[in-house]
């Protein structure tokens, strides 16, 4: 009897445990379902970068992605204003392999084209390839490729770093969280344009090849017509531009535009208030002085030109000059700018063209002060190429 007793408790014993250890929660599993909750900051950022990967990653390597939050709120609707750093190198390991080029090459019966050989070399490549082609037309070609090759072999291998502000709105949830389906992200652009961040990406590949094959037959017929001679050095625009502006998030007194003086080259051109808000073509024109184009006196000086149109710091007036009084500078394509290039819309915005890749183009400007901002084409701009 006591034996049987003892086997009772023993089994009521082991139930009784058994159960405690499937039902229990320790102190570790308890902190491991609060910190599962996503915050609404986690999961846009976490649309974010995958976004963003989605539509960058056929043409770059992106080594990586940061985001830096300006502003939120999370009365009701989640709001944020972020800057995106992104940093990443081509895809492609060859300027022949580029997609722009592939295409206007094709046109020319080439699969490569021999940037690195003599003159008399690439003359008689082309000539064998294109005996159509008539001695004009080849010289047309090899200052095209070579311009454009002694550009795009810069940036083959080497990283670089582009920035895009974001504005993200949506609608919290009761329990604080939120639905992707209902986020909306938009990518800054200039004049306070903005664009949804699924749709800001880089032409499609067959898109891209067709723009090369396009500008080669435009260069072939006499179209594109690169200048006879550089005025200025356009890798000291790109140069001067970097270092004299930035990713502001201040504001000019009174306005609503981002602008940061503390920034700007004070010694060479001292800070004046007039500018403040409007000194995108005072930063484009201390630019390209910088670069070798020299101040002409009373028609192209700083506060000095309103005879003229004010074209150092009056957006229109600086194209006019560039293109038709000065000119040093064609007006091309959207995708045939080039670093140093300037873009002017038709608003009255400046930006100075810092790369190309073909992929897509980065610009500084001031007001909005902006660094390494990518910007889409559109065809009612003005692009402006120092070659």
């Amino acid at each position: 009897m006591k034996l049987k007793l003892i086997s009772v408790i023993a089994v009521l014993v082991l139930l009784v445990t058994g159960c405690a250890q499937t039902t229990a929660v320790t102190p570790a599993q308890s902190t491991a379902q609060k910190t599962s909750y996503i915050t609404p900051k986690q999961s846009v950022e976490q649309y974010i970068k995958q976004t963003y990967e989605k539509n960058y990653a056929p043409f770059y390597n992106i080594k990586s992605l940061s985001l830096t939050t300006i502003s939120e709120s999370t009365k009701g609707t989640y709001t944020a204003t972020t800057l995106l750093k992104a940093t990443k190198t081509l895809k492609y390991s060859t300027v022949d392999s580029l997609p722009y080029i592939k295409g206007a090459l094709s046109i020319l019966n080439l699969q490569n084209y021999p940037f690195n050989q003599a003159q008399s070399q690439k003359v008689n490549i082309l000539k064998q390839k294109n005996p159509q082609l008539t001695s004009n037309q080849i010289q047309r070609v090899i200052t095209f490729l070579d311009k454009t090759y002694q550009e795009l072999t810069k940036y083959i291998g080497s990283s670089y770093d582009s920035y895009l502000f974001l504005y993200v709105s949506v609608p919290l949830t009761a329990s604080k969280t939120i639905n992707t389906s209902s986020l909306k992200v938009m990518v800054e652009q200039p004049h306070y344009e903005r664009v949804n961040l699924s749709s800001f990406k880089p032409l499609s590949t067959e898109d891209m090849t067709n723009e090369g094959k396009k500008d080669m037959q435009q260069v072939i017929s006499g179209k594109i017509m690169p200048l006879s001679k550089t005025f200025y050095d356009p890798w000291k625009v790109a140069e001067y531009a970097d270092k004299y502006t930035s990713n502001s998030v201040k504001y000019c007194p009174g306005t609503s535009v981002a602008s940061d003086p503390s920034k700007w080259n004070n010694t060479k051109w001292p800070y004046s208030s007039s500018l403040c808000d409007s000194d995108c073509a005072d930063f484009a024109s201390q630019a390209l002085n910088y670069a070798g184009l020299s101040i002409s006196a009373g028609r192209w000086e700083r506060l000095k030109d309103s005879s003229n149109g004010w074209p150092w710091t009056s957006s229109s007036g600086l194209r006019n000059y560039l293109l038709n009084q000065r000119k040093v500078v064609r007006l091309v394509e959207p995708w045939q700018i080039r670093v140093g290039g300037i873009i002017t819309t038709n608003k009255g915005h400046t930006m100075i063209v810092v790369r190309n890749d073909t992929i897509e183009t980065l610009t500084d400007a001031h007001t909005n002060d902006r660094f390494h901002e990518p910007v889409l084409p559109h065809s009612s701009w003005y692009y402006l190429n120092s070659w």
